[in-house]
């Protein structure tokens, strides 16, 4: 069996709990932590597509949106 793809995703608390008691729970979810953005409530990492039930889930989570890449260009680039 294939693994399953992860996404990239972006959780957003709501701050009520410590940040670290929720990185724990998505974990505990199947979410790789990246990084943890505490001035603005932010977590973001991976995890499969179909486990967003399980994320939107843990307690103090308001949103969770797939990460999708930016690229603008070097700086001295043409405007497209």
């Amino acid at each position: 069996m294939a693994p399953k793809k992860k996404q990239s995703m972006i959780i957003t608390t709501s701050g009520k709990r410590p940040l670290h008691d929720v990185v724990r729970d998505l974990k505990a979810a199947g979410f790789d932590v990246d990084q943890t953005l505490e001035a603005i409530n932010i977590i973001t990492g991976s995890a499969p597509a179909n486990a967003t039930k399980a994320l939107r889930a843990v307690s103090d989570v308001v949103d969770v949106s797939e990460d999708h890449p930016v690229d603008i260009g070097p700086p001295d680039s043409e405007v497209s």
